[in-house]
C-alpha cells in the first residue's frame, strides 16, 4: 500500500521526516495559485500528490450560490487531475442538504429522494472525470447521503460509471455501538465496497465521557478499532493508483506516535506501508 499523510501545517515535514511519499492539496489552492505555485513544494521535497480535496462541492446543500461556485472549481480541477497533478482521485462531500457539508446534519439526507437528487447533480461531473480519466470519490459520512455501504452502491447505480468512487473510512460509519466493537462493521464495510474503492482513509475517533453520546477525532489507537484488520480487508481492493492516507493528525508529534501505531498494525497484518 502507498502511504500517504495530513497532518495540518506540519504535513510536508512529516512526510519528509518519516520517509512517507503522498501528501494532499485542495481545490481552491489550485484555482488560487496555479498548479505550479501549488506543487513546486511538494515536489521540491521529492513528494507525490495523494488526494485533490474539493469537500466544498456538496451537490445536495441549499447553499446554491456557493455550490455553483464549487461546482466550477471542480470543473477546472478534474481536467487538471492526472496529466497535470498527477492524481486521479478528487474527494466530494458525501451529500447533506445542511450547508456546513460535514458539521451538521439534515433528515432529508438518508431519504431515497436525496439519492434521486445526488445523482442527477452528479451524473455530469461524472462523464467528465470520466472524460480525463480522473475518479471522482466521495467521502463518506454518518451525517450525510452516503452513511452506508448500501447507500453509495445504490448512487452508483443510478450513474453507472466506475469514474465514482468511495473513500474507505471506516470509522466515519461508525455510531455508537461500533465505539465498544467495530469489528463486524469494518468486515462488512472493506468487502461489500471492494469494486468501489477509492482511497483508503485512517483516522480514529473517541467516545467522550458524558450524560449524552460525544464522539470526536482522536490519535490513533484511540477506539476499538483492529487496524490489522481493517489494513488487511483493504489490502485486496486498493487500486494500484490509490493511496492510504493518515489523515486528522494535529501536529509532528502525534504523527510519530501514530504512524509508529499504524505501521505495527500493517505488520501484524502482513501488509507493506510504503
Amino acid at each position: 500500500m502507498r502511504l500517504g499523510i495530513e497532518a495540518g501545517k506540519d504535513t510536508l515535514d512529516v512526510a519528509v521526516r518519516e520517509g512517507i511519499r503522498g501528501v494532499p492539496i485542495f481545490a481552491d489552492e489550485i484555482d488560487s495559485k496555479g498548479v505550479k505555485a501549488t506543487l513546486s513544494p511538494i515536489r521540491d521535497r521529492g513528494l507525490k500528490v495523494c488526494q485533490i480535496g474539493a469537500f466544498g462541492f456538496n451537490p445536495l446543500s441549499t447553499d446554491l450560490d456557493r455550490q455553483v461556485a464549487q461546482r466550477s472549481l471542480v470543473e477546472k480541477v478534474i481536467p487538471l487531475a492526472v496529466e497535470e497533478i498527477g492524481c486521479p482521485y478528487v474527494v466530494i462531500c458525501g451529500g447533506n442538504y445542511h450547508p456546513s457539508g460535514f458539521l451538521h446534519g439534515d433528515s432529508r439526507n438518508f431519504s431515497d429522494e436525496a439519492l434521486d437528487v445526488f445523482a442527477s447533480e452528479l451524473a455530469p461531473m461524472v462523464k467528465l472525470a470520466e472524460k480525463y480519466g480522473a475518479k471522482l470519490c466521495i467521502e463518506p459520512y454518518i451525517k450525510t447521503a452516503i452513511c452506508t455501504p448500501e447507500r453509495f452502491i445504490a448512487l452508483h447505480k443510478k450513474i453507472g460509471s466506475d469514474a465514482l468512487r468511495i473513500n474507505i473510512d471506516v470509522t466515519s460509519f461508525y455510531g455508537y455501538w461500533e465505539m465498544w466493537d467495530s469489528a463486524q462493521l469494518v468486515h462488512r464495510v472493506c468487502t461489500s465496497l471492494k469494486d468501489h474503492y477509492g482511497l483508503g482513509h485512517i483516522k480514529d475517533i473517541c467516545l467522550a465521557e458524558g450524560f449524552h453520546i460525544q464522539i470526536g477525532l482522536a490519535p490513533l489507537g484511540s477506539s476499538s478499532t483492529d487496524w490489522s484488520q481493517v489494513l488487511r480487508l483493504m489490502d485486496p481492493h486498493i487500486p494500484n493508483d490509490a493511496w492510504v492516507i493518515l489523515e486528522h493528525v494535529s501536529d509532528a508529534k502525534e504523527a510519530a506516535a501514530s504512524l509508529q501505531f499504524l505501521r505495527k498494525a500493517a505488520s501484524e497484518a502482513g501488509i507493506t506501508l510504503e
